[in-house]
């Protein structure tokens, strides 16, 4: 695969540039290296949720629902230490 590079102007509010320019200091980056990592990772976020949702359309409920079940039901269960029942209580 060949790695090309090109260069892409946008434009974007100032408060936004500033705050890349704060974080890629505070990361020891460059902008441009900041914003093509930020890119990255939400693109591949939304390739994986249309991917997703492309599989889960092809899917009824019910047999969704099934393959949950059978999943769970594979989970071995265990006893929930008492420190763990307590969580979210206020004292």
């Amino acid at each position: 695969m060949n790695n090309y590079q090109v260069v892409t102007t946008i434009t974007m509010p100032i408060e936004l540039q500033q705050r890349l320019e704060r974080q890629a200091k505070n990361q020891s980056i460059s902008i441009n290296q900041l914003i093509n990592y930020l890119l990255t990772v939400q693109l591949t976020q939304l390739e994986m949720i249309n991917s997703l949702e492309s599989k889960l359309s092809q899917k009824s409920l019910p047999e969704l629902k099934t393959k949950v079940s059978a999943i769970l039901e594979g989970i071995p269960s265990r006893k929930v230490p008492d420190w763990d029942l307590d969580f979210g209580e206020v004292r």
